[in-house]
């Protein structure tokens, strides 16, 4: 399972937010609502396992090379198996984030969502496309 966080923590720092970033209000560019909606499509299809379609569909071009659809098999999969059956939603939050080498802005959404076993927090982040550019699970 540490493997796994390395992972994606990795893939976090490697996707388009490398550098530092700076927490702030998200941006006008942002719908807040619009990115809580992405950021539940983003985990309803990790729930359902379609990692191709995830990849090909959410990812941006930097996280799609970070973490391709078979790392996200062989490492996300165990952890959603882990947690049991999906079963609600819980607290959302969305704020602002910029890269402060590029000055590149993101919106990041962060996630609680309960399972059978037990709860779990995303943090999704996503560029001015609507494509994530971070994912992270705990």
């Amino acid at each position: 399972m540490k493997s796994f966080f390395v992972v994606l923590g990795v893939a976090l720092l490697i996707g388009s937010i490398s550098g530092c970033t700076k927490s702030q209000k998200l941006s006008g560019d942002y719908d807040e609502n619009e990115v809580k909606k992405a950021a539940e499509e983003v985990i309803d299809l990790v729930n359902a396992g379609e990692y191709e379609k995830l990849a090909e569909e959410k990812w941006n071009p930097q996280l799609k090379s970070a973490l391709p659809a078979e790392t996200m098999v062989s490492e996300v999969q165990p952890v959603i198996e882990e947690l049991g059956a999906f079963k609600s939603y819980g607290d959302e939050a969305v704020a602002g984030s910029e890269d402060k080498d590029t000055e590149q802005e993101f919106a990041v959404a962060v996630v609680k969502a309960q399972y059978e076993e037990r709860k779990a927090q995303y943090t999704i982040t996503f560029d001015k496309n609507m494509k994530v550019a971070g994912f992270f699970i705990k």
